[in-house]
């Protein structure tokens, strides 16, 4: 199970699962407290956007919206999977 206060853990998570999926990742710092993250199909097409929280642990309803938007790509409970 993911610590969903652990940037580092959650980063982790999307990180091995997109590769998983055929995904490459793009990050950028959009803000001191988040990253806005960018998920690209094997076509060069954006499959999906995402902000990930840097301090995930003040912020558990971001944590919450990450794990629901990237639920179509991931499966429902993404982040709590092994």
């Amino acid at each position: 199970m993911v610590e969903r206060d652990d940037y580092a853990a959650i980063r982790d998570r999307i990180i091995r699962l997109s590769h998983t999926h055929g995904l490459r990742c793009d990050w950028a710092e959009t803000t001191k407290r988040q990253r806005f993250l960018l998920l690209w199909d094997t076509e060069g097409r954006v499959a999906a956007r995402a902000v990930v929280p840097l301090y995930p642990g003040e912020t558990p309803h971001l944590v919450d919206s990450l794990e629901r938007g990237l639920a179509p790509l991931f499966g429902d409970d993404w982040l709590e999977d092994p």
